[in-house]
């Protein structure tokens, strides 16, 4: 019996380079040590390693500074230093944008997860982010 009702998880702490994926520990930007960090009260990730453990891509077109991240059926661009954000041929804005910080692509995590379809929560005692995302 799969007591999720079949959906994944994904726990990560702020300043804390790795992530728990469905019970299994994860880098988060393999290799290079990124963290999630706070910028003006929003959680900032580099997000393919996310993105990738729920089965998705994220796609980085350096002319244009864009990101373009498929999954669960949904696609997100954004682009670094833009507050608009094109979800499903749709568009929105978000209050803080994409930027590149220590050569890193840093997303606000929870404009991302929720326009694929996640949940996501905010656990300030412990500075952790919980996703919970659909399992296919």
């Amino acid at each position: 019996m799969n007591i999720a009702g079949n959906r994944g998880f994904i726990l990560m702490t702020i300043g804390k380079d790795t992530m728990i994926v469905n019970g299994q520990v994860a880098e988060i930007d393999p290799g290079r040590g990124t963290a999630p960090l706070i910028e003006n009260g929003r959680t900032l990730v580099p997000i393919r390693a996310i993105v990738e453990a729920m089965g998705g891509t994220a796609e980085w077109d350096a002319a244009t500074s864009k990101v373009t991240i498929s999954a669960l059926n949904h696609n997100v661009e954004m682009q670094v230093g833009s507050k608009n954000i094109a979800v499903d041929g749709g568009t929105a804005s978000m209050d803080i944008a994409p930027e590149i910080i220590n050569g890193r692509t840093m997303l606000p995590i929870r404009f991302v997860t929720e326009n694929i379809g996640c949940s996501v929560a905010w656990i300030a005692s412990t500075q952790e982010v919980v996703i919970v995302y659909p399992l296919a």
